[in-house]
């Protein structure tokens, strides 16, 4: 086994986790702002609807269900891949722990 290959390997994958870590904020930080605008528009539209037609009055909390359930998916995904990105760059720690212990005298 080439210590310097697997070295390299290690640095390459944690260089890579992040990169996808940072990708992956933007892209979550771009999606609240989206979410966030979609909401405002969409409860204005509906306060404006059961003003205007009293029968629509339902329309808000129609419009504030289906953004809560979004909201709550959008934080189950977030949760799951931090999740998933920590254990991964748990790993690569504990990779190279054993490379350097694999390297060091007291492991012969």
């Amino acid at each position: 086994m080439n210590s310097d290959t697997d070295i390299n390997e290690i640095e390459q994958l944690e260089k890579q986790l992040n990169a996808f870590k940072d990708e992956w904020n933007t892209i979550q930080s771009q999606k609240a702002k989206k979410w966030r605008i979609h909401f405002f528009i969409s409860f204005i539209l509906a306060i404006g609807l059961s003003l205007l037609f009293a029968d629509l009055w339902w329309s808000g909390i129609v419009v504030i269900g289906y953004f809560a359930g979004s909201l709550y998916t959008m934080l189950r995904l977030n949760a799951k891949t931090s999740k998933q990105i920590n254990e991964h760059q748990n790993q690569l720690k504990l990779a190279r722990l054993l490379r350097n212990f694999e390297a060091s005298p007291y492991s012969k």
